[in-house]
């Protein structure tokens, strides 16, 4: 088990409603095109092939939106034969997702793969850095450790969850002492002056095999109708794209993978992470993409501005 494979899994769903009408249940957050011309999805796309070149890509995604991802793939030059995907009849949390996610996997690599579980609409910088978190991700991982990746707070964030980090586990990895829900204004501040709370940023790191024995254990109700979603998926020999079960995946718990698995395991570690990282959740977020002018006004499109400052247009 020296040297696992590295799957990236890339969970794409969500409707992104705070930032409408840019982001819309027909194109979502992840389909949001970005000073430059790229998407999110077509950045997360990239990312990923650089931390696993030529290793199959994972796209776990609402039906709806597979042909989008298919051009989002090809806009970030991956070849079409790395990418596979998993197709949710309805919407669901993420722990359904990656549940059945990691049977994917296992099925394919077996119980010794390591799961690289990353958000289709996140924007992160520079790439060397992140490659670095998930190496450090990807050692823990393997000494069978639910890895998470935390993000250095620049401020008193309130609209991210936090990870109180305690023990080293090794280079630029820590014991999770306890994930904490969005805080007032004066709890983000009293943990960005403590140095041991990160940003939770949704992305991990799992030995596939033992995520689902940990899985069981924590949420036996989850695992189980998994397992039946996936067995009566394969059971209809579906040709690729898989379409997931509708009436078996229906019956699974709306749950997040935090509620379901990451507060209630044992062996939980997050990395400390240094990259430049963005969620774009909100138009503040989605301003800082763009260079302000001389007045302080950041702007996106054909525009006429009369007396106007500090807006985002």
């Amino acid at each position: 088990m020296s040297h696992p494979v590295v799957v990236p899994v890339i969970l794409c769903g969500g409707a992104g409603t705070r930032l409408w009408p840019m982001s819309r249940g027909a194109r979502p957050k992840p389909f949001m095109e970005l000073p430059g011309g790229d998407t999110l999805l077509a950045h997360t796309y990239r990312r990923a092939n650089a931390v696993a070149p030529q290793q199959t890509l994972l796209t776990i995604t609402n039906r709806e939106y597979y042909f989008l991802c298919r051009d989002e793939m090809e806009n970030a030059h991956i070849p079409t034969e790395q990418g596979q995907f998993l197709l949710e009849p309805s919407s669901r949390n993420t722990a359904p997702a990656i549940a059945v996610g990691m049977h994917w996997v296992r099925e394919r690599y077996g119980d010794d793969a390591i799961a690289l579980v990353l958000a289709a609409d996140h924007l992160i910088e520079p790439i060397s850095a992140f490659n670095t978190a998930v190496e450090q991700a990807v050692s823990l991982a393997k000494e069978d450790w639910l890895v998470t990746f935390g993000i250095e707070p620049g401020y008193p964030e309130t609209g991210y969850g936090y990870i109180e980090s305690g023990e080293s586990t090794g280079p630029g990895t820590y014991q999770v002492r306890r994930f904490v829900e969005k805080p007032t204004l004066e709890k983000a501040r009293e943990f960005l002056d403590k140095g041991n709370f990160l940003w939770n940023s949704g992305m991990f790191a799992f030995r596939v095999g033992y995520f689902l024995e940990a899985l069981a254990a924590t949420c036996p109700e989850l695992s189980s109708s998994a397992k039946t979603c996936w067995n009566t998926t394969l059971g209809s020999h579906q040709a690729e794209p898989l379409v997931l079960d509708k009436a078996t995946f229906a019956e699974m718990p709306n749950i997040s993978i935090d509620y379901a698995l990451m507060e209630k395991a044992t062996k939980v570690g997050v990395v400390r992470s240094s990259f430049d990282w963005n969620d774009i959740g909100s138009w503040l977020a989605a301003s800082t993409l763009i260079e302000p002018d001389a007045n302080g006004n950041r702007i996106s499109g054909e525009t006429a501005l009369v007396d106007v400052q500090n807006t985002f247009v």
